[in-house]
Parts: structure tokens; C-alpha cells; sequence
């Protein structure tokens, strides 16, 4: 990566020198490592080219007190630099930390204002209304300037279009959210997809482009985000496959959401359709929560900076014997206390 000359022999360059030396190629190294994709873990490990290296090695048979005096400079600099870096971390995840409370604020909950184009002209037929740009924004704005929404509402999830809509008077939604002290957030995901070869099972898609995308919706004053997956139940299904490939999507999903000083919303939904039992219900619930959370830990996603949706524990819509509220309220209760870490907020 960087060319030089070769040493004359006999040579000896002073400490200063040498050390002077690695520290200029060592901040060329850095450079590079800004444009390389997760920086802060490119500069911890100090990545740095073969001919870098051979210096190294030609200043310890040139003078090995030199070396010395130098490589401990260079470590002082390292370290410094991982401080540097633990900081900026700390101070993001205190900031993602803050949001999370807020939107778990007590006698509060989230709107899901993340209707589609589709599912929300299905709502506007349904009154006789055209699903046009402007009717859709008419319908959002008048939910976003609700007097006293700040009151029980702490957050909106937006759907693409309505991020980027104003009210009349010019303000963006995003403003007209902030002016109530409601938090904005955005729906990422791009929807669950048939998984190939593995019949009834769904996989949710979107991660392509998403670091991208995500920064773009920060810039519009996103705080949050959401990411959906679906897992349903039947005789043979779900599989291993499944349930672990979603879990993966939504943990590289929640790294960068983080990444991008944004609060990830997971949501492992086990859908309710099916004859099948609570117990059943509950079984799968555990072992999708639990795939979920081992890969949340191995992506290094801060659990005090996200939050979960969950489903409840109930009996599939088919089933003949239906559980009662209480049997719904203590088994959903009994397997989040199971699985679910208490660091989430």
C-alpha cells in the first residue's frame, strides 16, 4: 500500500525519526479505513499494509531501541484512539437508550401510521374516498394534529411516502409530530416473501440498500424504526430454517438501525391463524424469542437501545378449545419472563 525507498546500509534512523515515521503511515492506514464499511472497528484493529509491517521489522534490526521508544508512542496513540471510540459509543447508546424510555413511557403507546399504498387505499374504498396522494396525506395529517395526541401517544411509525408529506400550513410531519413531543419512526422492512423451497414458511426481505436508507431517514428526523417478520404454524412448519433465517434478518436489521442512531423495533410475530393450542403457541413463541436474542447478541446490538414487539400466547383462531384472557395473560407473561433478557427496555 505504500511505497518506500529502501534503508542505505548502516543507516541508523533516531527514535524520533522511526517513530515520527509509523505514525504518518499509520494515519494513512486510517484514512483508508474511513471509507471502509463498520469504521470504528476497522480503526480498532489498525489495519495496515505488508510494506508497513516490513518496516516494522526493519526498524527493530536497524536500531531496537528505537523501535521500542516508537512502538510505545504508537501504543499510547492506539490507545487513545480506542477511548476515542468507546466514548462516541457510549454517548450513541446513551442516546438510543433515551428514546427507548421514552417510547415504553408509562399510559403510552405507538401509532402504526406505516400503512402501505395498498392497505391503506383498501381503507379509504371502503368509505367511498379515492386513495389519492392528497386524500392519503389529508387522512395522516388529520391523525398528526389530533390536539393533545403527546398526551397518550409517545410514537408514530411512518410508512415511506408519509415521512416526506407536509400539513397544509407547510410544516413536515416529522415537525408536526416534535411540536407534541411525539417521537418519529419509520417502517424498513419491504414485507415478508414466500421463502424458497420451504412451502408456507415466509421470510422477510429489505436489507438490501437499508444502511442507505436508514441514514436517509435520519436525515428526515426518523428516531426509530420497525422491521416485521412473520412465522406461522402448522403441522410441519416452522422449521428451524425459517425461524433462524428471520432471526438473522432481524438482527442485521437492528445493527444497523443502531449504527445509524436509531432505535430498532424487533418484531418476531407468530401469527394466530391455525387450530393450534396455546401450548403449542406458546412452544413456538419461545424458540422464535429465543433464536431472536442469541442473534441479536452475536451482531453486538445493544439490548438497552432497542425494543421488542411481541405477540401474546393464545390458542390459534381455529382451535376448538379457545384459552381464557387469564390463561392468554399468564402464559405470554410466563414465556417473556423465560426468554426475553431484562436489559430490554
Amino acid at each position: 500500500m505504500h511505497d518506500r525507498a529502501a534503508t542505505p546500509t548502516g543507516a541508523v534512523k533516531s527514535a524520533a525519526a522511526i517513530a515520527i515515521e509509523m505514525m504518518i503511515l499509520l494515519n494513512i492506514d486510517l484514512r483508508i479505513a474511513q471509507v471502509r464499511p463498520r469504521v470504528e472497528e476497522s480503526v480498532q484493529r489498525f489495519p495496515c499494509s505488508h510494506s508497513f509491517w516490513s518496516f516494522f521489522a526493519t526498524g527493530l534490526v536497524a536500531n531496537g531501541k528505537a523501535f521500542e521508544v516508537a512502538t510505545n508512542m504508537l501504543i499510547v496513540i492506539s490507545g487513545d484512539q480506542r477511548r476515542m471510540i468507546h466514548k462516541e459509543r457510549a454517548m450513541k447508546n446513551e442516546n438510543l437508550e433515551s428514546v427507548a424510555q421514552k417510547l415504553v413511557a408509562p399510559g403510552k403507546g405507538i401509532l402504526a401510521a406505516d400503512e402501505s399504498t395498498g392497505t391503506i387505499e383498501k381503507r379509504l374504498k371502503s368509505i367511498g374516498v379515492p386513495s389519492t396522494e392528497e386524500n392519503r396525506r389529508a387522512y395522516r395529517e388529520l391523525l398528526f394534529t389530533t390536539a393533545g395526541a403527546g398526551e397518550f401517544i409517545s410514537g408514530v411509525i411512518f410508512f415511506d411516502e408519509t415521512i416526506r408529506q407536509k400539513t397544509r400550513d407547510g410544516r413536515t410531519f416529522v415537525k408536526a409530530l416534535e411540536e407534541q413531543s411525539i417521537i418519529p419512526g419509520i417502517k424498513v422492512d419491504k414485507g415478508a416473501k414466500p421463502m424458497a423451497n420451504f412451502p408456507g414458511e415466509k421470510i422477510t426481505e429489505g436489507l438490501d440498500g437499508l444502511r442507505e436508507r436508514l441514514a436517509e431517514y435520519r436525515q428526515l428526523g426518523a428516531r426509530f424504526a420497525k422491521w416485521r417478520a412473520v412465522i406461522g404454524i402448522a403441522e410441519k412448519i416452522p422449521t428451524r430454517t425459517c425461524i433462524d433465517s428471520n432471526a438473522e434478518a432481524l438482527a442485521r436489521y437492528a445493527a444497523l438501525c443502531q449504527e445509524a442512531d436509531l432505535v430498532p423495533i424487533v418484531e418476531p410475530e407468530v401469527l394466530m391463524d391455525g387450530t393450534h393450542t396455546i401450548e403449542r403457541y406458546f412452544e413456538v413463541t419461545q424458540q422464535t424469542l429465543e433464536s431472536v436474542f442469541h442473534a441479536l447478541y452475536e451482531h453486538r446490538v445493544s439490548l438497552e437501545g432497542m425494543l421488542l414487539k411481541p405477540n401474546m400466547v393464545l390458542s390459534g383462531k381455529e382451535c376448538p378449545q379457545q384459552a381464557s384472557v387469564q390463561q392468554v395473560a399468564e402464559a405470554t407473561v410466563r414465556c417473556m419472563k423465560r426468554v426475553v433478557p431484562a436489559a430490554v427496555p
